[in-house]
């Protein structure tokens, strides 16, 4: 076949006849090789031998065996059976017995008759992961789950059931790198991730078990239906069968929707790809934009003092299809879109698993009660088969570790930005610098626009379903069709932000000082010809004993009111808005009023500073400008059409009102011929209170920062920043105990600061100038 999971081949064999079998096709994961049991037909699915070369040469069973306890303490049951990474069966009722013929060399697969004539009962095979977990359960003593390699940092390769806690640990040290690279979504409650070549799902259901708050949902994709029936139960034993979702699929080929998922992860699965190249772009598709992809694996060396032709036996002999390198990995993974992609060399934890195999086994071989002899050959060719293993890691023919690496988010600039956008984040494409190609094949994820560009329901609709992000060089959102985004799930966000909120409070509070002190009318008002007296146009009014009314309060209203109280705190300020801040208006004394038309008759001056939608649009009604008093002002910093224009010209040609000072008009422009170009009380501006370089700049700059911390792509992500200077702070306190303790600074390390939070838990093994925020973890 051009493409298996695993590959079964049987041969007939007699009570005379020794077995040498072979495989050389580089299309197959794994090779199992059966033998069937004497006298019995081609169409029987009983095997009393199984040979899976890369953990051991060739494996044994018959009814006497007694691995390491395996009948008495697990007995095998119907559904035990033996899996492609290494476990014998054990046949229940055969006294047969097989030796390994050594002639053949040391990764030969061959089987001999012994004098004794076996009476073989061989029984059929059903569950290969059963038998396996048993393996490493009394073998290792270890009873868990975990098969996958472990980390062993802390840990006592010791104390009972250390391999499990270190493949456990493994999985805990892969999740905490993928929230270092997601630092947005590590405090999320609906982390969502995918999880290639789950076998067991034991990594996805710890998981989801020990961050529950944090993680939705996982996926677990496995080839293998029975692994996958044991990940369902046990995730039913966990209480998280709601969390997991198991579907049998090969991890190259899923029926997962293309940007789903925050994290695609995979622990030592991917050395049975047929195609890395293949098995990595179909991790990527599935991935969110900015999300991660971390795995861990088996690799071929790159030592330059191995030959080509040793890692080529390694691979053949090992059944191993496109046997790469980390440097080609890292190639392989870019090359499919990749970014940032990084190795961690963990080879020495890697020996350290295959020392902690060997100790096992040894000690079995020399204390345990191995039973008959062919296990007790099964366990010498397993502990032989590791030795190699430990001389292979150590001349660097395989490593062992963590590849990590982001997905780029693709932007599309659709407006020409006022200033060049200088793009620094590699993370991030701009869709319109690519070449053609590219660009026709790039998924675009965020669309910047200025306020021309109006986004409709229509145009909204029209983006593409790639598109999450919607980015506007402006300070309002009256021309983007807000609902329709919310429909979509798109997340609309305004860049220069700052810069525009301290442009427009500067602007509108010259404007009210201006406007209160009667300013605008002494234009070119003569010096008086008898000279400057104190009885000469005092008609103005300071800010002080002045009654600002606000309509609105956002960011821009909230800053404005912040600046009023620096230079006039007893200043009366009274407000309208739809969402009552309580906090903030007692914070500055403001008064809140529900009836516009109540605020009106009591101000000195009246400033919409409310965004343009359905409920906002005329709300400075006829009604309104007529209870404003006939010293009152007018300020439009919103929208024009948040006012009644006629009413508005009505009450400045009556002189209802004093003044109106308005920096936009409905209609924008305000045709030539409209009288309130020709009012002497009515001063027009064009639409000018960002109109600086400073902000035309900060528009563009911000662009990126928005997009990398919506995404969580790193430098950008101000929420990390301050998290970090958090830990920080907490790390100094803990350096301060340490100096009024008189501990030296290899105990500092390994005391606890108490703070209100908790406690700050500091690593050991390091000093102080090595640790990093990243090694503080509260308690």
């Amino acid at each position: 076949p051009t493409y298996t999971s695993h590959f079964l081949l049987k041969a007939h064999l007699s009570n005379t006849t020794s077995c040498h079998l072979s495989c050389t096709c580089r299309t197959i994961k794994t090779i199992l090789f059966t033998i069937m049991a004497p006298n019995s037909t081609l169409t029987d699915d009983k095997p009393i031998c199984v040979s899976d070369s890369f953990h051991f040469a060739s494996f044994w069973t018959d009814s006497s065996a007694n691995l390491a306890g395996m009948d008495r303490g697990l007995p095998l049951g119907d559904n035990d059976s033996i899996s492609g990474d290494g476990v014998a069966i054990n046949s229940r009722n055969g006294a047969g017995r097989l030796s390994r013929n050594p002639s053949l060399g040391s990764d030969a697969d061959s089987l001999a008759p012994m004098n004794e004539q076996p009476v073989l009962k061989p029984f059929t095979v059903a569950n290969p992961d059963r038998v396996k977990l048993k393996f490493y359960s009394n073998v290792l003593g270890d009873n868990s789950t975990f098969i996958h390699y472990g980390k062993w940092d802390g840990l006592d390769t010791d104390q009972p059931g250390a391999y499990g806690r270190a493949s456990e640990a493994m999985t805990d040290y892969m999740y905490k790198l993928s929230m270092g690279l997601l630092p947005h979504r590590a405090e999320s409650n609906d982390f969502n991730y995918v999880d290639l070549g789950s076998g067991t799902g034991a990594s996805a259901i710890h998981l989801a078990a020990k961050h529950s708050l944090t993680i939705s949902s996982a996926t677990c994709i496995n080839v293998c239906h029975e692994q996958n029936v044991d990940a369902i139960e046990r995730a039913t034993e966990r209480n998280v069968s709601e969390k997991i979702n198991v579907v049998d699929a090969s991890f190259d080929e899923t029926p997962c929707p293309s940007n789903h998922y925050d994290l695609a992860f995979s622990q030592d699965a991917y050395i049975h790809a047929v195609s890395k190249e293949k098995a990595f772009a179909e991790a990527y598709r599935v991935t969110k934009p900015g999300g991660a992809f971390v795995f861990c694996d088996l690799v071929c060396g790159n030592d330059p003092d191995l030959t080509v032709q040793e890692l080529a036996q390694f691979a053949e002999r090992n059944r191993i299809n496109d046997w790469l390198n980390p440097n080609q990995i890292v190639k392989t993974c870019s090359e499919v879109g990749w970014a940032d992609v990084t190795f961690v060399d963990l080879s020495t934890d890697l020996r350290i698993s295959f020392q902690l195999m060997l100790k096992k086994v040894t000690f079995v071989l020399e204390h345990g009660d191995t039973g008959t002899s062919s296990s007790r050959v099964l366990l010498m060719n397993y502990r032989d088969s590791i030795c190699r293993r430990i001389t292979q890691i150590e001349r660097g023919v395989f490593k062992w570790g963590v590849f990590h690496a982001r997905k780029p988010v693709c932007m599309d600039m659709a407006v020409k930005p006022p200033v060049p956008f200088v793009k620094t984040n590699h993370l991030i494409i701009d869709t319109n610098e690519e070449d053609e190609t590219k660009q026709a094949e790039s998924e675009k994820n965020v669309v910047v626009i200025d306020i021309l560009k109006k986004m409709n329901k229509e145009a909204i609709d029209a983006l593409p379903n790639t598109v999450e992000l919607l980015i506007t060089m402006s300070a309002g959102l009256d021309h983007v069709d807000l609902d329709a985004c919310k429909a979509r799930g798109i997340a609309v966000k305004n860049s220069g932000r700052d810069a525009l909120t301290s442009h427009v409070v500067q602007y509108c509070l010259s404007f009210i000082i201006i406007g209160l002190r009667d300013a605008l009318n002494q234009l070119s008002v003569p010096f008086p010809s008898s000279g400057w007296n104190l009885n000469w146009n005092c008609e103005g009014k300071p800010l002080t004993s002045s009654t600002i009314a606000i309509i609105g309060l956002g960011l821009i209203s909230k800053s404005l009111v912040e600046e009023i109280r620096k230079i006039a705190p007893d200043a009366r300020i009274i407000y309208n808005t739809r969402t009552r801040d309580v906090d903030f208006e007692s914070k500055h004394k403001m008064e809140y009023f529900s009836d516009v038309k109540e605020l009106a008759c009591q101000c000195d001056v009246l400033v919409p500073m409310c965004a343009l939608n359905k409920q906002t649009e005329h709300i400075i009604s006829k009604d309104v400008i007529a209870q404003l008093q006939p010293h009152a002002g007018f300020i439009n910093m919103a929208r024009g059409k948040v006012v009644d224009t006629d009413a508005l010209t009505e009450a400045l040609e009556t002189k209802a009102i004093k003044y109106a000072i308005l920096d936009t008009t409905y209609p924008e422009p305000l045709p030539s011929t409209h009288a309130l170009w020709s009012l002497d009380n009515c001063f027009i501006f064009p639409h000018y209170a960002t109109n600086t370089m400073a902000v035309r700049e900060a528009l563009v700059n911000e662009i990126e920062p928005i997009i990398a911390d919506h995404y969580g792509l790193g430098h950008s992500d101000e929420r990390r920043k301050a998290e970090e200077k958090a830990l920080r702070y907490d790390l100094a306190v803990a350096h301060r105990l340490t100096a009024q303790y008189g501990m030296d600074m290899l105990v500092w390390n390994h005391i606890s600061a108490r703070h209100r939070t908790g406690c700050l838990i500091t690593p050991g093994r390091k000093m102080w100038g090595k640790i990093t925020p990243d090694d503080l973890v509260y308690s």
